[in-house]
């Protein structure tokens, strides 16, 4: 079964090349997706931590379902729609189901149910098209744009907007598309995905607590493009697009998952070594 393992873990690998090469292309040239590298490690990583766990308990013995063939056939169907349609997205798709295909033809169900969140999660790896991202991009930036302009209105000092355009007496600024917080919901979303994966608690809850997720992040970067407002309007331009400006990305995404946990202990969610409860 290890030789098997492996060989089929050979011929994905020559198969999907192309595929990889361009995920990792995506991975490098794409701020929205520069977590990307992450995805595969953690993936592997609770894999390993699943096949370590199930053998422990005696409980890693192959149950072949043949039925799994049709799931890795239509895997294999995306994928030559990707190819000759040059749509590497759904090539990159099709890729979880050749997997899942793959693991319950020769494992059977009781493993593919335990790979099941590692195989999932490698959906955060793959970049959307451009079109979905500019989409959303958009209006994660005109959203920023218009509640930051209203809390510094409500601060008593003068602004004016036109669509993500903001001005104040001395600075004018535009919440840009890399500033519309689109690259922080897709990294939190994928962290708070594994978070909720090791919490202990009934899944509606988890769901409660990813859509949360959202709200939370679109929440930190209204208050990251306010917070340099309130700095232009304080100290200048040069000073909000500076230094402030780099490290309030990284700040208000601790911040977000810092209030992401706040929520879990709120809806009684505990972490559990072992993961996946409920």
């Amino acid at each position: 079964m290890k030789k098997i393992t492996v060989l089929l873990a050979l011929l994905l690998s020559l198969l999907y090349f192309r595929t990889f090469t361009w995920l990792i292309n995506a991975w490098l040239t794409d701020p929205y997706y520069s977590h990307g590298f992450l995805i595969p490690i953690i993936s592997g990583f609770i894999a390993w931590m699943t096949i370590h766990k199930r053998k422990e308990e005696s409980e890693f013995k192959p149950e072949p379902f043949k039925h799994g063939i049709f799931i890795f056939a239509f895997g294999l169907l995306l994928y030559a729609i990707g190819f000759i349609k040059l749509f590497p997205f759904v090539s990159a798709i099709s890729f979880l189901f050749t997997l899942s295909g793959l693991i319950l033809y020769f494992y059977g169900k009781p493993t593919m149910r335990s790979f099941l969140f590692p195989v999932s999660f490698l959906i955060f790896a793959i970049p959307l098209p451009l079109l979905v991202l500019e989409k959303v991009a958009y209006v994660l930036q005109t959203v920023s744009a218009r509640h930051s302009a209203s809390i510094i209105e409500l601060l008593g000092i003068p602004v004016t907007r036109t669509g993500a355009e903001i001005h104040l007496q001395d600075a004018s600024f535009i919440v840009g598309l890399p500033c519309s917080g689109m690259n922080s919901l897709l990294s939190l979303l994928a962290l708070a995905t594994v978070f909720i994966y090791i919490l202990r608690c009934p899944r509606y809850k988890k769901a409660v607590l990813l859509s949360a997720t959202i709200p939370i992040a679109i929440s930190a970067n209204v208050l990251r493009v306010t917070s340099l407002l309130l700095l232009a309007n304080a100290y200048g331009a040069d000073t909000a697009i500076g230094f402030f400006h780099t490290l309030f990305s990284p700040l208000l995404f601790i911040i977000a998952f810092i209030l992401l946990i706040l929520v879990s202990i709120i809806i009684g969610c505990k972490v559990t070594a072992g993961g996946g409860g409920g």
